[in-house]
């Protein structure tokens, strides 16, 4: 290629100096963890789901809450490798950019399992059947709020989630009767305590760094995304369309009563209440305010 053609090429960032040294073992052990911890979907028999004696509506119901979960997984792949570009570019040690690349692996794995569930039960679906949910996935692709924050503090938003979500998933791992199911949440489950551990290794050595406006940055980027997006359908259906509402909710309770690993919508805004207000004292050491979310806050108190 001529010179004169490389010249006129966009520059990208510089990536060296390329660093080696382990800088945080605490991090570093976590990747070790990852290794020896690796599972593979494909080992998981679903063969109990295709043979269970479940009603054609139920395994309906059963197939659309395991496709929203992959698709919510799926979405945690582009977000972790905008991190992982940017871990690059900002000369970021070496065990922070592996722990990044474990995360892209692992959403992907858990992507995988949440369609084969799905699968076992009848049929992945590719895509959203509803409106609602085609204007709401893209929204978890919204790289503004990831771009005002500095990289710690952006990672930090996103573990709070994590750990909101494992909640979730604990209470419907304990909702699960088919062994599959319960196999598929467990292995999940804990790979998503390394990300909350990673996390926190995160707030315990740069929160009290952070500058004022990236703390509050932390607490309404929580607060906007829980409410424009993960309480419309994915963590909860308090905010989707009344008609919308009615039907997820109903589908989301068939799932619920025969154990495939869902959670009835009226508890759902309990779990996330009780993880919301352990995730508030937990930050509130370090200046970092989540305000008030009223269809969680103020709903709870009411009931």
């Amino acid at each position: 290629m001529q010179a004169s053609l490389l010249e006129e090429l966009n520059p990208v960032p510089n990536p060296y100096p390329i660093k080696s040294d382990v800088e945080y073992p605490e991090v570093w052990r976590l990747c070790e963890q990852a290794r020896d911890l690796a599972w593979n979907p494909l080992s998981i028999d679903f063969s109990d789901l295709v043979d269970a004696d479940l009603p054609a509506e139920v395994r309906e119901a059963g197939s659309e809450w395991w496709s929203l979960r992959a698709w919510m997984e799926h979405g945690a792949i582009p977000y972790g490798a905008e991190r992982l570009r940017e871990a690059i570019f900002d000369h970021q040690p070496f065990e922070i950019k592996q722990h990044i690349i474990n995360f892209i692996a692992e959403e992907l794995r858990h992507h995988e399992t949440s369609f084969l569930v799905a699968r076992g039960l009848g049929a992945y679906q590719n895509e959203p059947r509803a409106d609602y949910f085609k204007s709401v996935i893209p929204r978890f692709h919204d790289e503004k709020d990831e771009k005002a924050m500095s990289f710690f503090a952006g990672l930090a938003v996103n573990t709070l989630f994590e750990q909101l979500s494992g909640e979730l998933l604990k209470a419907r791992y304990e909702n699960a009767r088919y062994k599959s199911i319960r196999t598929a949440c467990q292995l999940i489950l804990r790979d998503e305590a390394r990300h909350i551990h990673f996390g926190r290794i995160i707030m315990r050595r740069f929160f009290e760094e952070l500058s004022p406006h990236d703390k509050d940055l932390i607490g309404k980027k929580f607060a906007k995304k829980l409410r424009g997006s993960l309480l419309n359908g994915v963590y909860a259906v308090v905010n989707l369309p009344e008609h919308e509402r009615a039907r997820a909710g109903h589908n989301r309770s068939l799932a619920a009563q025969h154990g495939l690993g869902a959670t009835h919508p009226d508890e759902e805004i309990f779990i996330i209440k009780r993880s919301l207000d352990q995730i508030r004292e937990e930050i509130a050491p370090y200046g970092v305010e989540i305000p008030e979310i009223p269809e969680v806050d103020r709903v709870a108190v009411v009931h």
